[in-house]
């Protein structure tokens, strides 16, 4: 189907369009015997997204400037060209004349249009921009595109779907810990929560970088973070994503932990913490170190894991007597009290027994050293949670699912373009993230207590 109001660059009024539409829509149901349903279903949306496109020319078109010379504030602005522009909006994109200016002799141009309306990368309408962020923090650029070509509103390519994360993600991480520090104070912490949980982890990412430090391959430990509320039931409230590139010693994730740390601390100083983490020696330093207060936890499955080990060391690989003396002290470790003390006993008894193996020692001395930090009976009794499975998810759902797709490699910043906007975006706070978003573009010129029309004779 044809659509004679497809992008006219000629005057047309509102009422025009809508006139337009209705014979569009005569036509189609004149078809309505004699053309297959799903055919007449799609002209349909075409027509309608055709007329949306009209429209929204109309409107970006109240937006633009078009005098010789103008003043706003304490500057001239002079005509330097007008030209056309397409642009992309949620129907599609759209071409239409604008006027660009400049205040200073060969200086740069300055484009009303985009400023006051706050087109996003001199290409984007705002909610086309956050809907290619949302999809594009989900899938490929390859397979947005292909989205939105199913869709049958705007297409963009995937070169510009690719472009965009970038570009918002550099402007962000200008100004990352405001940014951050806003969406922690407008975020409303549940009202029933009685305690919550930090955690940390790491997963290993593809690189297209050779090394993070000397002797390092091209794989690097990408890390997540996750700050979750759990209720007096030990039921799970929500949880708030956090994820960075590669960085030694996670440098950056702990600092936004710490925020958030310090943040729920001043406004909640009533809820109860609990950290977990697996045994490595970095997280703890961290969470011991830096974080004060609260309930320090091994992850019982790490602990079961090293357990296990421990019980294959002594009773053989794969023995039966392995597996039950596993699963006998992974009870006792998990329900008793002094389950831990009473694993430990047990382990050193094996071991002066005559089980002299190294290895058998090695997990000695991890249990000895996270001894304080696996009270499971306890933080059970107390609706606590014992695990790190929702940061081991986060690792899952965060960053393999988008950054570990066949064939990719990723450097920093292509990355964290898109971990920072999925993060958000898991987080349920992309909405309240794109609204400082939208403060990077729209820098309106015109304000009618200050601009003067100027006339050049």
């Amino acid at each position: 189907m044809s659509l004679s109001h497809a992008q006219s660059q000629t005057s047309t009024t509102t009422q025009d369009i809508f006139n337009q539409l209705l014979e569009d829509v005569k036509v189609i149901n004149n078809k309505a015997t004699s053309s297959h349903f799903s055919m007449l279903e799609i002209e349909l949306h075409q027509a309608f997204a055709a007329a949306e496109r009209e429209c929204m020319r109309k409107l970006l078109e109240q937006f633009d400037w078009d005098y010789p010379v103008f003043q706003s504030g304490n500057k001239t602005y002079r005509r330097a060209s007008r030209n056309n522009k397409r642009y992309m909006t949620l129907a599609g994109e759209v071409e239409l004349e604008r006027t660009l200016y400049r205040t200073s002799r060969n200086g740069p141009t300055h484009c009303p249009l985009e400023l006051n309306a706050g087109l996003i990368e001199g290409f984007w309408t705002p909610q086309a921009a956050k809907q290619t962020i949302h999809l594009v923090s989900l899938l490929t650029p390859v397979e947005c595109e292909n989205v939105f070509k199913e869709f049958g509103l705007m297409s963009p390519s995937k070169s510009s779907i690719a472009r965009l994360p970038k570009s918002l993600s550099e402007r962000w991480e200008n100004k990352r810990l405001s940014h951050e520090l806003e969406l922690l104070n407008q975020y409303e912490i549940p009202a029933d929560a009685a305690f919550f949980a930090v955690s940390l982890d790491g997963v290993m990412l593809s690189t297209r970088y050779a090394q993070v430090l000397p002797g390092d391959s091209r794989w690097a430990e990408a890390c997540c973070g996750t700050v979750s509320y759990f209720n007096s039931q030990g039921e799970l409230l929500n949880t708030q994503y956090l994820a960075r590139m590669p960085e030694r010693h996670k440098k950056t994730l702990k600092e936004q932990l710490s925020m958030h740390f310090d943040a729920i601390r001043e406004r909640r100083p009533e809820l109860q913490v609990v950290k977990i983490a697996d045994g490595a020696r970095d997280n703890w330093t961290f969470l011991d170190g830096e974080l004060p207060g609260g309930e320090c936890v091994l992850d019982f499955y790490h602990a079961s894991q090293h357990l296990n080990e421990a019980m294959q060391i002594i009773y053989g690989k794969n023995s039966i007597e392995a597996r039950s003396n596993h699963k006998k002290y992974r009870a006792i470790l998990l329900d008793d009290k002094k389950g831990i003390t009473k694993v430990i006993n047990h382990l050193k008894y094996q071991q002066r027994k005559g089980v002299s193996h190294k290895k058998l020692q090695t997990e000695i001395t991890y249990f000895n050293r996270h001894k304080s930090r696996c009270h499971y009976a306890k933080l059970k009794e107390q609706n606590k949670p014992i695990g790190s499975g929702i940061v081991e998810s986060a690792c899952k759902t965060v960053v393999q699912m988008r950054l570990k797709r066949s064939g990719q490699h990723w450097n920093d910043d292509g990355g964290q373009a898109i971990l920072t906007f999925r993060a958000l975006l898991l987080s349920k706070q992309l909405n309240a993230a794109w609204k400082r978003v939208e403060k990077f573009y729209h820098r309106p010129i015109e304000t009618p207590q200050n601009v003067v029309k100027m006339r050049v004779d």
